[in-house]
Formats: C-alpha cells, sequence, structure tokens
C-alpha cells in the first residue's frame, strides 16, 4: 500500500488513464416477424390437440403461421379466451365434460362476453351428435365438421374462411368506432356551436334556423339559405312547416328531406328557447354519407367477401322468410344444392390463389344465369345454394341445368398466355313441402340428392324425389 502524503500536500495528479476498449456500436433490431394466427383447441381428446398442431405445423396465412392454444375442457376455454381475448378462430368439441359443455360455452362467448367476431368451427367424432341447422343458427355457429371428415386442407379451408370473418368483422368494429366518434364530434361541435350569439350564427356551417312563438322564421344562416336556395326577402315571416316537417322540440329526429340540392337524409333537431313560447331554434345535420357507409357495414356483415354471394346466415335469413312467405300465400319454392367437383384437387394442384379464383368465377356463373328475385348463397367451402321463389321442382330443374352448363362453361386461366382449369358441379334439387316449417327439410332434401348425383358420376343434376 503507498503511504499517504504528507500534510499539507495533495496525492500527485494521475497523468495517464487506461484507454477503453474500443465499443462496438450495437446491431440494428431485426424487423419482428408478423404474430402467427391464434387458434383455440377445445377437446377433452390430448390426440386431436396434438394432430392439429402437426397439420398446420406447415401451413400459413398471409405469410403468418399458426398458433394452437389448447383447452381440455370448457372451464379451461374460458378461463383462456377471459385472458386471451382476440383470438380469431376457435375449433370445439360438442361433447366434453357434459353433453352440452360445447354448446353452453358458445352461449357463453356470445353472449355474456359478447363476443362475435371469433369464428367458432364445431367439431365433433359422433356424426349422430351433430347439431340441427336450428341450433346452428341460434347459437351462431360458423361451421360444422366431423373430425373424421377434417382432413389437413379442409382443417385449413375452415380456418381461412374463419379468419376472413373474424378480420371482415374487426374492420367493420374499427369503422363503426371511427363513424361514431365523427358523430359524436359533430354532435359536440353543435352543441357548442348553438350557445354562440347571433354574431356568429351566419357562419356556422351548418342549417341554422329561429322560429318563433307561432312558428315563424325569423332569422337563419347562410348553409340554411343555400341548403334551399332562398333569399332573406324569400324566407323571413313564412311558416318554417313550408320548408321543413314539424318535429317534437328539444328531440332529433332523422328524415329525408327535399332541397335545392337533392334529396338528403338528415337529422333535425328544434331546441326550444327561453322562455318556451319565444319560439325555437332549429338545426340540420346532413347524415347522407354516413347513412351510406351504415348500409354499407351491414352489407358487408351479411357478403361473403370472396365471391359475392350472401354468406351462410344470411341465406338462411333469407330462406327463411320466403318460406314462411311460401307457407302464408301457397306458392311454390325450391332450393338447389351446388357443389364444385374435385375443388380439392385443383387447390392442391394450382395452389388457393387460383382455387379463390375458381370460386369466383363460379359464383359469377351462376348469378349470371338467375332472376334478381333469385338468391345465391356460399354455405361454405365449394358449396353453394340457390333459392328459387315462385318456382316449382320442374322449372328448378330447368334452371339447376342451365347453371350446370354455365358452371361448365368457366375457364379460369393459369397465368398469361398458360392453360386454363376447367369446372363442373354437381346439383341437388328440391320443392318446399308446404305444411313444413323453416329451411331446413327442403335444404336436406336437397342435399341428398346433390349427394345422390355424386355417386351418379358428378357434372349432373338429380331432384328429389328421383325421377
Amino acid at each position: 500500500m503507498k503511504p499517504a502524503p504528507p500534510p499539507g500536500e495533495t496525492a500527485p495528479r494521475r497523468l495517464f488513464r487506461r484507454r477503453p476498449a474500443a465499443e462496438t456500436p450495437p446491431a440494428a433490431p431485426a424487423a419482428a416477424p408478423p404474430p402467427p394466427w391464434r387458434v383455440l383447441v377445445v377437446d377433452d381428446d390430448p390426440d386431436i390437440h396434438a394432430m392439429t398442431r402437426i397439420v398446420l405445423r406447415d401451413f400459413s396465412f398471409q405469410e403468418r403461421p399458426f398458433e394452437v392454444i389448447s383447452a381440455h375442457s370448457a372451464a379451461e376455454a374460458r378461463r383462456v379466451l377471459t385472458h386471451t381475448p382476440d383470438i380469431p378462430v376457435m375449433l370445439l368439441d360438442v361433447v366434453m365434460e357434459t353433453p352440452h359443455a360445447g354448446l353452453d360455452l358458445i352461449h357463453h362467448i356470445r353472449e355474456e362476453l359478447g363476443n362475435h367476431r371469433i369464428a367458432i368451427v364445431l367439431r365433433t367424432g359422433q356424426p349422430g351428435e351433430a347439431p340441427e341447422r336450428e341450433v346452428m343458427l341460434a347459437y351462431d355457429i360458423n361451421d360444422y365438421r366431423n373430425k373424421t371428415d377434417l382432413t389437413a386442407q379442409r382443417l385449413f379451408t375452415a380456418l381461412v374462411a374463419g379468419l376472413r370473418s373474424w378480420i371482415s368483422l374487426t374492420r367493420i368494429e374499427a369503422l363503426t368506432q371511427v363513424l361514431e366518434q365523427q358523430v359524436g364530434e359533430r354532435t359536440r361541435a353543435l352543441e357548442a356551436a348553438l350557445r354562440f350569439s347571433d354574431a356568429v350564427l351566419d357562419r356556422l356551417p351548418l342549417p341554422v334556423w329561429v322560429e318563433d312563438g307561432a312558428g315563424l322564421l325569423t332569422r337563419c344562416n347562410h348553409a340554411f339559405r343555400d341548403l334551399f336556395g332562398r333569399e332573406p326577402e324569400s324566407w323571413q315571416g313564412r311558416p318554417a312547416t313550408s320548408l321543413l316537417p314539424p318535429t317534437p322540440a328539444g328531440q332529433p329526429v332523422e328524415l329525408t328531406l327535399a332541397t335545392a340540392i337533392g334529396t338528403i337524409e338528415a337529422i333535425l333537431r328544434r331546441q326550444p328557447l327561453a322562455p318556451p313560447d319565444c319560439g325555437s331554434i332549429g338545426t340540420l345535420v346532413d347524415i347522407t354519407l354516413s347513412k351510406e357507409m351504415e348500409r354499407r357495414l351491414r352489407e358487408l356483415a351479411t357478403i361473403d367477401d370472396l365471391t359475392g354471394a350472401l354468406n351462410r346466415r344470411a341465406f338462411f335469413d333469407a330462406a327463411t322468410q320466403e318460406i314462411e312467405r311460401a307457407g302464408r300465400y301457397a306458392i311454390p319454392v325450391s332450393v338447389v344444392m351446388i357443389d364444385l367437383d374435385h375443388f380439392k384437387q385443383i387447390n392442391d394442384r394450382h395452389g388457393h390463389a387460383i382455387g379463390d379464383a375458381v370460386l369466383r368465377a363460379a359464383a359469377a356463373a351462376i348469378a349470371a344465369s338467375l332472376r334478381e328475385v333469385d338468391r345465391l348463397g356460399r354455405l361454405g367451402g365449394e358449396e353453394f345454394a340457390v333459392l328459387l321463389p315462385q318456382t316449382p321442382l320442374a322449372g328448378a330443374v330447368e334452371v339447376a341445368e342451365r347453371l350446370r352448363r354455365a358452371i361448365a362453361a368457366v375457364a379460369v386461366p393459369l397465368g398469361p398466355g398458360a392453360a386454363t382449369v376447367g369446372l363442373t358441379a354437381s346439383l341437388g334439387v328440391a320443392e318446399h313441402r308446404l305444411g313444413t316449417l323453416g329451411p331446413d327439410a327442403v335444404l336436406n332434401r336437397a342435399d341428398a340428392a346433390l349427394y345422390r348425383a355424386k355417386r351418379e358420376g358428378r357434372d349432373r343434376v338429380s331432384q328429389d324425389p328421383p325421377s
């Protein structure tokens, strides 16, 4: 140890210091890969979880792999969904700890959690346990498959359909939130503007007017005059009801209004002035664009985004309404079930992009051969259905033959100057029988006729009862 310096002296200054080793700048972080699609598998059979992981290991969708989350009971699935609510697809067993554990879980998800985005594919190893169509609609189930029937390709197809549904509903919710926020902002801006003095009334972008106690116009701003094409001398002192319908004071009313710029949809509000006999101040909010967006959102919720046909739920709703009408007025209605022949081979040989193009082309060929009152729906995968109002069985068979020929004429190119993919379909036809309720009976008979057409060699039409 070095001796301490004498009193009054300081320690010598160190003249040299060791240079620290050169530091290597950190490498820029690599871009994080996209998160995997989460698939919740709810089944009390451990082999189902293992096989699902093996099957999905080599599949991806939109360059994102799949991550299997396992739950071996409905109770465990509830805990998973509580902590991981943003799961897009669930593969659910029908019978687990109780005979109705699967359906009870669906009710919990849809009603108690309010989760209508997650796509639910119901699976069972016991075909006799398959739920009725009313149960599938009542519980908002997206698809139903037998476990033995769920090959790797069909499992992937079911998951892709569920993911597309989840993506569409997610976008709809986001757009709805934006729309609600915009409407809320406009409403708050309007309420603030109504507190302004008459000096700023003419500067407001919304049409604003003032009525006296007798309902006569006393003042309006530029937006009001532009909307109705009126000059001051033409509106002052005239009844407000000559331009606007009477409405309850203080209550917003949606209406369709004829104006100088055309027909618009608007919210009209009259707010009483104090004291009440002094009259009221009125405002108009043009919601034409908002209403159009709302209609478009409703359309997105009922249309299959790949083919443009009605989705499964919307088709069953339309079929139920038409069959109820047919029962009331004793008029015929028929159904055609359509299944594209060997579609799996097209997907396997040419890829899913060509498969999607084939589905779009087939749907377009079918739609082009139908009347305006007919309804085309995609029930899942390569299966379509056509509702034919006011059409007896003989006429429906003629329509089905026309559809078969239209599908056979489809040729999807594989690329510029390349060969094309041809297509055929098997079709089953059935007429609704008066006295039966709901679409299930006629759809089941049409489905049986379809499978008879497949057994007899495909590319043909079979009717119920067999001809």
